[in-house]
Order: structure tokens, then C-alpha cells, then sequence
């Protein structure tokens, strides 16, 4: 656990500049973000009611967090939420709670010597300017551009950059244009003015590209112009998984199956995330191997680690059948590839050796090793050493 929020630690402070939980949550699946827009608008209650995980399981990562934000010498500032008319916000009913889940790690240099000016003119301007953006306030942003550019004329450049490659998205002529644009400009550009109010900045985006995008064929050529992908990108879980099953022969693209695999994970379909990782590692390895330092489950994570640490050595393709061996509780799992497959035959005969276990052995058994002894002699010396 520890590494795996640490990971999570140093993908959102890369990308943001600073930690902060909501990001967090919505990152790892522990919110919907539907439900996070309802809260933020004030549609009332606590928006511990919406996590998807125990609160007490969510509270000790963050505690982790914390501690890791420590060792890196960063910056921890308290900053509760407010609605979009300006009314406070509350994540938790406990107070303690409440200022793990508000407090943001930023390394010193992004402060702004905000702790010794946080109600400076130039400071509350930024800070008015931002939240019209995000809230796409359009009738508010000229006066407080205006008043920024007189307060704060070096933060003024940054947002008139920002808004400029705003309108600029509005022309491309496709959505693919729109996505390639997105992702390269815009993004980078969001991340360095709004930081940690990104995701609610771009968020909005994809979601109307998403709109713009549905019914669409998804085409190998050009994966990113699908649904499956914006819909990741708006952190639409359950539309990712709609996408997929619409497209004919979705599992024979190994893009799709890891799209949907982690949509499942963070739906909490763990089985049904780990099949579609299978069929990727049985059918196209090479992809699979490219594709998981991506993953967002950092169990299956740390086991390809230590899969690749074997002696004797295996083939990606075995990955599966090595999972199971060392997770006996997966060798009910179904998964099928609809194909002759060394990985899948592999996979087949360590779920039956592991049904097997803990009775006699009998002659279904000794066949069982027979076969895998033949097929794959450095997995069965692994099954061996477990044995």
C-alpha cells in the first residue's frame, strides 16, 4: 500500500505541481466525479457520503500521503472548498477528517508567499479570476482580467495565454484536431496557471467532447478519437465501459481492453478488470508489456515487478498463469480467448493444479504436472517451488 500511494503521490504532483485529495479520489476512482459537480455546486450533504471505498480506508492513504509528502519537504496548506456561489464546503463530518481531506502539499516555490499574503489585492484577484474561469463565469472575466492585469501584470501574461488557447480549441474542425490540442497545448497550459483547479477547468472539456465524439467506430489508426478515451479523460467510468461493449470485436484491440480494464478496476469489478488484463498479456503481450506501467492498479502493478524479477525467467504471455500460482483465489476466474493460445493453455493448467490442491494426489493431478512439465518447464519449476 505504501508504494501504491506513493505512485499515485507523484503522478498527480507531476502533473498538477501540488497534491491535493480530490484529485486523488477522482483519479483512483474512489469518487464520480458526477457526484463531486453535485457537491460542488451545492446541492447539499457531505461529500464523504459519495466515496465508493470506506472512509476509514481512504483516510489512512491520505495519512500515507502525508507522510510522504513529508520526506519530500513539501509545503502543506490548508484550503477548504467552496461552492460555485461562493458558500463553504464540507468533505467530512469529522473536523479532523475534514483537514486531511483539505490540505494541499505544494513544494515552497509555488506558495507565492501565499501563508504571509493570503489576503493580498493581487493574491484574492488570481484567485477571483481563477474560479470565473473554471466556473466559465463569461460575463465576469474581462473586469477581472482587467483588475489582474493591474495587480498582478506578471500573472496576467499566463491567463491571457490560457484563454486564447481556449477560443483557439473552438475552431479546430474535428474532434481529433480538438483531442490532439487538448492533450498537447491546452493541458500543459491549464496545469501551469490553474494548478490543483484543473480538473474542474478540463474536465467540462471532455465531457463536451465526449458528446461531440459518441456513436463514433473506434479505429486503431487514431485510438484517442473515441469515447472510451474521452470519457476516461471525464472520469465517466461507466461510459468507458458502454463504448467498449458497443465495438465489434472489441477484445481482439488491445487498446480497448486495457481501457476496459480499468474502467472495471475503478467500478470495484476487480475479476472482471483482471480478465481483460489477462486476455491482453495471452493475446498481445508486447502491448501488454507497453501498457501497464499505465495502470492505475498498482496490485497488478507490483506483481509484473516481481514477475520480471523471476529466476528461472518467464514470457510475458505467461504473466497470467504466474499471477494465479501466486494468488490461488483467481483460479476461478473466467477467461478465454476464443483461440489456440500457449498462454491461455498455461493459464488453464495452473487453475486446474490449484483446484486440485490440498487433495490427494491423484491421477488428474500427476496428468496435470505431466502436461505442464512438457509445456512450460520454468513454470512448472515455479509451481513446483510453491508446492
Amino acid at each position: 500500500m505504501p508504494n501504491s500511494i506513493q505512485n499515485q503521490f507523484d503522478s498527480i504532483l507531476f502533473e498538477q505541481g501540488s497534491f491535493s485529495a480530490i484529485p486523488w479520489l477522482l483519479k483512483v476512482g474512489h469518487l464520480d466525479y458526477a457526484d463531486y459537480d453535485s457537491w460542488r455546486n451545492a446541492c447539499g450533504g457531505f461529500l464523504e457520503d459519495s466515496f465508493k471505498n470506506p472512509l476509514a480506508e481512504i483516510i489512512a492513504s491520505l495519512k500515507l500521503a502525508r507522510d510522504y509528502a513529508e520526506k519530500l519537504n513539501l509545503d502543506a496548506v490548508c484550503q477548504p472548498y467552496k461552492s460555485i456561489e461562493q458558500k463553504s464546503l464540507t468533505i467530512c463530518r469529522s473536523k479532523t477528517n475534514e483537514i486531511i481531506l483539505t490540505t494541499v502539499y505544494q513544494p515552497a516555490e509555488n506558495r507565492v508567499q501565499m501563508d504571509l499574503f493570503f489576503d493580498s489585492a493581487p493574491i484574492l484577484a488570481v484567485q477571483d479570476l481563477t474560479r470565473a474561469i473554471v466556473e466559465r463565469r463569461g460575463e465576469d472575466i474581462p473586469n477581472l482580467m482587467e483588475r489582474v492585469e493591474s495587480l498582478a501584470p506578471e500573472t496576467y501574461t499566463s491567463f491571457e495565454r490560457l484563454l486564447a488557447q481556449q477560443e483557439r480549441l473552438c475552431h479546430y474542425p474535428t474532434t481529433k484536431s480538438k483531442i490532439e490540442y487538448l492533450l498537447d497545448t491546452l493541458t500543459p497550459m491549464a496545469f501551469s496557471v490553474l494548478g490543483r483547479f484543473t480538473g474542474d477547468y478540463l474536465t467540462p472539456i471532455w465531457q463536451q467532447l465526449s458528446q461531440e465524439i459518441s456513436g463514433r467506430t473506434f479505429d486503431a489508426e487514431s485510438p484517442q478519437d473515441h469515447l472510451s478515451f474521452t470519457a476516461i479523460k471525464a472520469f465517466d467510468w461507466r461510459e468507458v465501459l458502454v463504448a467498449i461493449e458497443g465495438e465489434e470485436g472489441w477484445q481482439r484491440q488491445p487498446i480497448l481492453l486495457y481501457r476496459y480494464a480499468e474502467a472495471c478496476f475503478k467500478l470495484n469489478r476487480e475479476a472482471e478488470g483482471l480478465a481483460s488484463w489477462f486476455r491482453l498479456y495471452m493475446l498481445f503481450p508486447e502491448s501488454a508489456e507497453r501498457l501497464v506501467n499505465g495502470t492505475d492498479n498498482f496490485l497488478l502493478l507490483s506483481d509484473w515487478r516481481n514477475f520480471n524479477e523471476l529466476d528461472p525467467e518467464l514470457d510475458a504471455i505467461f504473466f497470467p498463469a504466474w499471477t494465479v500460482l501466486k494468488k490461488p483465489a483467481l483460479a476461478k476466474l473466467k477467461v478465454n480467448v476464443d483461440e489456440e493460445n500457449i498462454g491461455q493453455d498455461a493459464f488453464t493448467l495452473i487453475c486446474g493444479l490449484i483446484l486440485c490442491a490440498g487433495k490427494d494426489i491423484d491421477e488428474k493431478t500427476l496428468c496435470l504436472r505431466s502436461k505442464l512439465r512438457n509445456q512450460n518447464p520454468s513454470l512448472f519449476s515455479h509451481y513446483m517451488a510453491g508446492c
